[in-house]
């Protein structure tokens, strides 16, 4: 469970929910550039593989979301992959090429971003 100090009243139902908010610059076969946002970490992992390392372990994942910003259009999207917030603290996304059906690495472009939201359960109450 992470012993941090968030913001409080966030109008949920449930208690000990944490939002973890970011973005990063996927670069080909390089690691992420520009990553942006607090609690977490980010590295690719393989070819359109990226694991986001929490900082703290969590009960369990509430809530994902995940985006694709790009330049210019491309056929590629992005999901969810495996996640593990109680132990290892990682989420991982991965890119797919839908003219390929495979993963695939997005190019490096300054206006190329992956975006994501976490909502995730702080508490066993």
């Amino acid at each position: 469970m992470a012993n941090r100090l968030f913001q409080q009243f966030q109008g949920t139902l449930d208690k000990g929910v944490v939002m973890l908010q970011g973005s990063f610059a996927p670069d080909t076969a390089n690691a992420p550039t520009t990553v942006k946002g607090k609690g977490f970490s980010v590295a690719r992992t393989s070819t359109g593989l990226f694991t986001i390392t929490l900082q703290d372990t969590y009960q369990h994942l509430i809530s994902g979301q995940v985006s694709l910003q790009l330049a210019a259009g491309d056929d590629k999207f992005v999901q969810l992959g495996a996640v593990d917030v109680a132990s290892a603290k990682t989420i991982q996304i991965r890119v797919w090429d839908i003219s390929g059906g495979a993963v695939a690495d997005i190019a490096a472009n300054a206006n190329n971003r992956i975006n994501f939201s976490l909502l995730l359960k702080n508490s066993t109450v």
